[in-house]
């Protein structure tokens, strides 16, 4: 018997058909509900997460540009600073500018000092001071010696590292029985850009006119939303750590031999530890250099395998070897930063500096290596 299908069963079939056919308006109206979805829930996010994660600045500004100075803190300033990760933080800076915990004036009888020159991490941004290293240090030494000694904190945030040497002077003047250099990676990465300042007119470039991606880029970048699920992705190594890597140029301080523009960084770097040993050399006052790792690179210092090519201790290498050629003491902050089964832990995810818990290691790090050092005023401290 043939199979047949009568003329009525396939109109009924065709109209069926035309019926699930959506109207043309819906292939607009579609993608646009599902546009306003994903925005709104973005919106929602967003206000959330800055109530939740809030940010803010009380006070004055207490970083100023300085065409000299490159950046320089205000004497006498009180700020007070929140970031989405960490709380209200109060930073204030002396009649110098320093972020220290004593005066800067003549050096009392009886006290030590230790001159400290540096950066953001210097400076302990993104810490209370008194949980800064600095300050950590400060009272251990003074424990330690059995009688007072400051640590007088010259570090300044988003201070160009080639203006480091603008500090010499003014840490001179303190009368210190020590000095100690840091550096971190991203103080290499833009240590051979050029100072604003320097740049001839004619070679400033008018801003180009930035189209819509590039207006949205600005905006994540600069949303609170973006940055805390940055802030929790961060704190898997098995995302952020291949993440780093892709950086290319930013993260090839990690790949022995270096390439071409870290070897370059590397030589400033050396012509400015020359001048820090040198001058304080001239005055009697023994230096120590202390680099302080990226949150990454700190990561892989305990990782029980590496990716291929990176090694995180080739820039401690490179490190360790300049400050022996300046005759500087090398705090090896790496050996002990390793001892931890995760010393990424010791960071904020996303803003990258130090937290309470890493700044302890860094100050034990430096008293052990200041006391060991056989620097005079401090060589004895240890029998207190």
């Amino acid at each position: 018997m043939k199979n047949t299908v009568s003329l009525t069963s396939l109109r009924e079939t065709d109209d069926v058909a035309a019926s699930r056919k959506l109207p043309r308006r819906d292939y607009v109206l579609l993608p646009l509900i599902v546009v306003a979805t994903v925005v709104c829930l973005f919106v929602a996010a967003e206000f959330a997460t800055r109530a939740i994660w809030s940010a803010g600045t009380r006070g004055g500004e207490c970083h100023v540009a300085d065409a000299r100075e490159g950046m320089r803190n205000v004497p006498n300033c009180t700020m007070t600073v929140k970031t989405p990760e960490t709380p209200w933080i109060t930073y204030h800076y002396n009649a110098c500018g320093f972020r220290s915990t004593e005066g800067c004036g003549p050096k009392p009888a009886g006290t030590r000092r230790v001159a400290l020159l540096g950066t953001s991490f210097a400076e302990g941004t993104s810490l209370p001071y008194d949980q800064s290293f600095a300050a950590l240090a400060e009272h251990d030494l003074s424990r330690m010696c059995g009688a007072p000694v400051e640590v007088q904190n010259l570090g300044v945030y988003e201070l160009p590292f080639r203006k480091v040497l603008n500090r010499i002077g003014p840490a001179l003047a303190l009368q210190p029985d020590a000095a100690v250099l840091t550096v971190a990676p991203f103080d290499l990465e833009k240590i051979n850009l050029p100072d604003v300042a320097d740049a001839p007119a004619a070679t400033v470039a008018p801003e180009p006119r930035s189209d819509l991606m590039a207006r949205a880029k600005g905006w994540l970048s600069g949303s609170r939303a973006v940055a805390v699920a940055q802030h929790y992705m961060f704190e898997n190594p098995d995302i952020q750590v291949p993440m780093y890597l892709k950086y290319g140029d930013k993260a090839d301080f990690l790949r022995p031999p270096f390439s071409t523009a870290w070897r370059e960084r590397l030589e400033t770097f050396d012509k400015v530890a020359a001048t820090v040993a040198d001058r304080f050399r001239a005055t009697g006052v023994p230096v120590a250099l202390m680099l302080i790792p990226q949150r990454t690179q700190a990561g892989l210092l305990a990782a029980k395998s590496l990716p291929t090519g990176i090694d995180p201790l080739a820039l401690d290498h490179a490190m360790a070897e300049i400050a022996a050629k300046h005759g500087m003491r090398y705090i090896d902050l790496a050996s002990s930063l390793k001892q931890s089964a995760n010393p990424a832990d010791y960071y904020y995810p996303v803003d990258n500096h130090l937290n309470a818990a890493g700044a302890r290691v860094v100050a034990r790090s430096m008293v052990t290596a200041l006391i060991a050092g056989g620097e005079p005023a401090l060589s004895a401290c240890g029998s207190h």
